[in-house]
């Protein structure tokens, strides 16, 4: 599904749904010039052997193919953004793997951390180059903010007051179109499991955002499945995980065989976006589907 915030030359519905998730399902025909082209991949869950796997995947082959699928069919991209859960096992191997993944590619990249993942130890090897775990950057006309949503010894997320008070500063400073991303989840998945680890705190996150018109988008992962969601102006999206995928709206863990993925961003100058997910064509091989736990 492509998702278009200007010219509206058919229709747009909104439905709720049964969890009270506002689904913006928004089509339009014509196409949206833009300036710049971002590319958000999540959740890859690297291992820090290249054989390794997660529930039976190996994720590093499925990190690899995610990054090939979209740069030959979509590339090149202004900004390569990684919101969340990088390495299963968070050691200088697994980081080790992913910035050789990256520098493979001339985009800058943005690395956020997320639940699984140790932020001190990305910022000592993710963190130089065209490879960064910056909580701020200005691309062209928009501002780029990253969030840090990791709660210590928690799978579930929560912005602290230093966070709030860094992106009220940053939007106040100015008034450019703003992605704001972060790695947990602000609104409701539809999944009771899996919204016990939300965002604690998300009322608060999101009164931020709402004094704020300029967030003209929030770019999330952790959720392992697509999102497409609006609150006000401000369009909410999740990323497919790069490796294995949970069900949507299950009410206990449940993962899908459904093929990994990514999610793209245009952004025009004028704060207008369109944002599209895509699938690579590789069946899910080894998937454990009776886990309960990762």
């Amino acid at each position: 599904m492509r998702i278009l915030t200007r010219r509206p030359h058919t229709a747009a519905r909104l439905e709720a749904a049964l969890t009270g998730v506002v689904k913006w399902i928004t089509e339009f025909t014509d196409p949206v010039t833009t300036m710049l082209k971002i590319l958000q991949i999540s959740d890859p869950h690297l291992m820090a052997e290249e054989t390794g796997v997660l529930l039976g995947v190996n994720t590093g082959y499925y990190f690899r193919r995610v990054l090939e699928h979209a740069h030959r069919h979509h590339g090149p991209f202004d900004l390569l953004l990684l919101s969340g859960d990088l390495a299963q096992e968070p050691c200088p191997a697994s980081y080790g793997r992913i910035l050789a993944e990256l520098q493979a590619y001339p985009s800058p990249c943005l690395c956020l951390p997320g639940n699984h993942d140790d932020p001190e130890l990305m910022q000592r090897i993710l963190h130089g180059g065209r490879v960064s775990c910056a909580r701020f950057l200005q691309l062209q006309n928009w501002q780029i903010v990253c969030l840090n949503s990791r709660l210590a010894d928690s799978p579930a997320g929560e912005i602290s007051a230093a966070e709030l008070l860094f992106l009220e500063q940053r939007l106040a400073a100015a008034d450019a179109p703003c992605l704001l991303t972060l790695h947990h989840h602000c609104i409701s998945s539809g999944s009771p499991w899996m919204d016990t680890m939300q965002i604690r705190n998300s009322d608060e996150l999101l009164a931020v955002v709402d004094r704020h018109p300029q967030v003209k988008l929030i770019a999330f992962g952790h959720v392992h499945q697509e999102i497409n969601a609006r609150r006000g102006e401000t369009g909410i999206f999740s990323a497919p995980s790069t490796c294995f995928q949970f069900q949507p709206f299950a009410p206990e863990m449940a993962v899908s065989d459904e093929s990994p993925g990514y999610r793209l961003f245009e952004l025009a100058a004028d704060g207008s976006f369109s944002t599209e997910c895509h699938r690579i064509p590789d069946v899910l091989t080894g998937l454990n589907r009776n886990s309960h736990g990762y």
